[in-house]
Formats: C-alpha cells, sequence, structure tokens
C-alpha cells in the first residue's frame, strides 16, 4: 500500500510538472499558488486598468494632435483674412474682398467642422451636431441673426480620465476657435451688402477695414493661446501615458514572478519526477 501510495504521488507530480513545462504556469487555478493569489489577482486588476489607460491617452492624444494641425490651419486662414485687408488698404481697393471674405469663410467653416473617428473634433460633448452651422457669407450676413447663434457646440469640454487620480479637459470649443474670425465676416459682409466696396475704397470703407484688422489682430491672438493650452495637454498626456507604460511593465514583470515557472528548473524537476 505504501509503494502503491508513493507511486501514485509521483504520477501526479509528473503530471503537474509536465502541465508547468507545457504551459509555464505554476498553476491553472488560484488555489495552486494560493499565498500568492491575492498579490496575483491585485496586479493583474491594475494590469488591465493601466491598459485602458493608455488606450485611452493614445486616442486622446491623437485627437489633441488633430486639434494642433486644425488650429494652425485657422491661424493662417484669419492671417491670410488680415493680409488680404491690409492689402486692400494698401492698394486703397475693395475688388477683392468679397472674394477674401468667401474664401477665409469657406476654409474656417472647413476646421470649424472637423470631425474624427465619427465625431465632431469642436463639439465639445456635443459630438454629433456641426458645431458651426452658417452656409455660406450670405446666411451668416443675416443681421437679424448675430453670430453667435451659428455656433452649435455645448459649453462644456471633453474631458477624460488617463491615470486613477487623474481626468483632464482636453477638448477646445468651436466658439473659442473661430468666433472672432467669422464675427469680423459678418461684420464686413454686412458692411459690403448695405454699401459694396468699390475699385476705390471710400474713408467709411477704409474705417470699417481698419477696425477689422485689429479684431482679426485679436483673434490671432486668441489662436496662439489656445495652441500653447492644446501644447501642455498633450505634454501632459505623454508624460502620464509613459509613467502608466513604466507602471505597466512592473505589473507584468509581477505577475510572471508570481505565476510562471522557471522553465529550466521545470524541464529539469519534470526529469527527476
Amino acid at each position: 500500500q505504501a509503494l502503491v501510495s508513493q507511486m501514485l504521488r509521483a504520477q501526479t507530480q509528473v503530471a503537474e510538472s509536465q502541465r508547468q513545462v507545457l504551459t509555464g504556469q505554476k498553476a491553472d487555478r488560484y488555489e495552486g499558488i494560493a499565498r500568492d493569489a491575492s498579490a496575483l489577482i491585485s496586479a493583474q486588476a491594475i494590469d488591465s486598468r493601466t491598459q485602458k489607460f493608455i488606450e485611452l491617452a493614445n486616442q486622446v492624444g491623437a485627437q489633441v494632435s488633430l486639434q494642433d494641425t486644425s488650429l494652425n490651419t485657422m491661424y493662417g486662414t484669419v492671417k491670410g483674412l488680415r493680409d488680404s485687408i491690409l492689402q486692400a488698404l494698401g492698394n486703397n481697393t475693395g475688388r477683392s474682398i468679397s472674394v477674401d471674405l468667401d474664401s477665409a469663410f469657406v476654409s474656417g467653416k472647413a476646421v470649424l467642422n472637423t470631425s474624427y473617428a465619427g465625431k465632431f473634433l469642436f463639439g465639445g460633448t456635443r459630438t454629433n451636431v456641426q458645431p458651426f452651422s452658417a452656409a455660406n457669407v450670405a446666411d451668416l450676413a443675416t443681421v437679424a441673426s448675430p453670430v453667435a447663434s451659428y455656433f452649435k457646440n455645448s459649453p462644456q469640454k471633453a474631458q477624460v480620465r488617463i491615470e486613477q487620480n487623474l481626468a483632464i479637459e482636453h477638448g477646445i470649443l468651436a466658439n473659442d476657435v473661430g468666433l472672432n474670425m467669422m464675427a469680423s465676416i459678418k461684420r464686413l459682409a454686412e458692411y459690403n451688402a448695405a454699401t459694396p466696396f468699390g475699385n476705390i475704397l471710400t474713408p467709411a470703407d477704409r474705417v470699417a477695414l481698419q477696425a477689422e484688422v485689429t479684431n482679426l489682430d485679436n483673434a490671432l491672438s486668441g489662436i496662439i493661446q489656445l495652441q500653447a493650452g492644446n501644447g501642455f495637454v498633450g505634454t501632459r498626456i505623454e508624460s502620464v501615458t509613459i509613467r502608466n507604460q513604466q507602471l505597466e511593465a512592473v505589473n507584468k514583470q509581477l505577475i510572471a514572478d508570481l505565476s510562471e515557472v522557471d522553465m529550466a528548473e521545470a524541464i529539469s524537476r519534470l526529469n527527476q519526477d
């Protein structure tokens, strides 16, 4: 009976050693590593949560990068309109102003209604509605409609949690990006509809145009501030992602130490068994 009992134990040990060699795992159930089970479960939970944070950070990082590109485009659009007005003032002619307004409107509208992953980038928490609704310059220049009425974004900016105790505000609103420029286009379009800019600018024309140069300067300053804030958010996301990746590496090593066998030792033990 003692011999049979010993042989059965040996067979069990051989089977367990074979399983460890084949799977690389110390046990196939938590009871097999009872002493380390609690630590392993905790490490696996942290690892799963950290992976989700890294995935979210990568998604938001791509969005922040697209926001930076869009802000650069909007800056170029505003500056182009400003430079066109200065050129008109310098040449004392308003022949191209209507065309310049149309061009700036089309470019600006495209930026404001940029979509990413099926959602409008500058819509705030309202991502399923176009943030800017004016169809064209004539529509925008409707006197009875204030420029703010064409912006449909929510007042809340998008947020995301990228670490257990850290949620960041990463969204940018369409009215913050384009309200000032669209207001300038609206005022000039309304002026042009009432008293069209001619081949030679009148004193009143020059006053109206010069005022919008100042307003567009303010719009450029606002976009620069948005770019700085967006850049700060991007840098913060990157630093948090690096920290999460380091934490993930430590957790994976801990999980391996708790659950995986030393393969050389397991093979040696199998041969001995």
